[in-house]
């Protein structure tokens, strides 16, 4: 799915409310955001409208100015004033009217393409899923927002997956064993996966043993049912998979820990419930991928 994210002036308006530190803090946060999704180039559209050079950036002092005019007298620190360059100058140049891409493009979305707000500030009246905040993990919201939307097939939707979970390694073969519950449940495997991609390590507190951990972690976040670890020892074979180590040799990982998808992306209008969708993952090991949580398989019960 190709994302076209805009630059809109509304969003860079002058904001009395913010220091400026505060100012500086956030264009640094946007700037390295927006270097991170420049690298997935092919699947990510930045465009900015001309309109943005006139917005009033800092009190008196116009965007314009801020960028090109070093004489321009003003206290923001040079770095801000580069990042900020990089942010708009290297922006793809677009006559699209703003208003036609909040009114028109923003609700257009299909599988194939979908539009956003890169915002410094977040404007009015706008869904929040449509804006991405100067912060990288609403960038990962947007994306998705939009891929449990539009998982497409198997292969896309997990190959989407390794970009917008950074802190998870998904194993090949979950392209294979998500099929068959992909179709009902691709909201449903987003929200569990966002769960421990975002906040599984909260969990992971001093005194608490793997159960517990599975159980905090459960009822913090809201899952439908308590992740817990498999109990039957003679079925390790099931659910161990290998992933390369840092040495480059493929070692067995006991993906024990699973979450439970009770309920499918239809619910409450279907209220049926079933503990036979599953995500089987590992919690990490340090030779294996800096640690990351290792995803075994997505699918039915194994």
């Amino acid at each position: 799915m190709i994302a076209e994210l805009y630059i809109v002036p509304q969003s860079f308006t002058h904001n009395p409310d913010l220091s400026l530190e505060e100012i500086e803090s956030k264009t640094q946060a946007l700037g390295n955001d927006f270097i991170y999704i420049k690298q997935y180039s092919d699947t990510n559209r930045l465009k900015v409208h001309s309109d943005i050079y006139n917005v009033e950036f800092l009190e008196d002092i116009l965007l314009m100015d801020l960028l090109f005019n070093p004489e321009i007298s003003t206290t923001i620190d040079r770095d801000t004033r580069v990042m900020l360059q990089k942010i708009i100058v290297e922006s793809e140049e677009t006559e699209d009217n703003i208003n036609d891409v909040i009114d028109v493009l923003l609700p257009s979305h299909n599988q194939n393409n979908c539009y956003g707000l890169i915002s410094f500030n977040r404007v009015d009246n706008i869904a929040p899923e449509f804006q991405i905040v100067y912060n990288l993990s609403g960038w990962f919201q947007f994306r998705r927002y939009f891929l449990g939307l539009y998982p497409k097939d198997s292969e896309f939707f997990i190959d989407e997956c390794s970009k917008y979970f950074p802190n998870l390694i998904f194993h090949e073969r979950n392209k294979t064993s998500v099929r068959t519950i992909i179709q009902n449940c691709s909201n449903k495997i987003i929200y569990h996966l966002s769960a421990l991609n975002d906040r599984f390590r909260d969990s992971e507190i001093d005194g608490f043993n793997r159960t517990k951990i599975l159980e905090h972690f459960s009822i913090a976040q809201n899952l439908d049912e308590k992740a817990s670890p498999e109990g039957d020892a003679s079925r390790k074979k099931d659910f161990t998979f290998k992933f390369q180590n840092d040495s480059g040799q493929f070692e067995d990982v006991c993906c024990e820990p699973h979450l439970k998808l009770c309920y499918n992306d239809n619910y409450p209008g279907d209220s049926s419930y079933s503990t036979n969708r599953r995500i089987y993952f590992h919690e990490g090991k340090e030779n294996i991928e800096g640690g990351r949580i290792l995803i075994g398989h997505i699918g039915g019960h194994l």
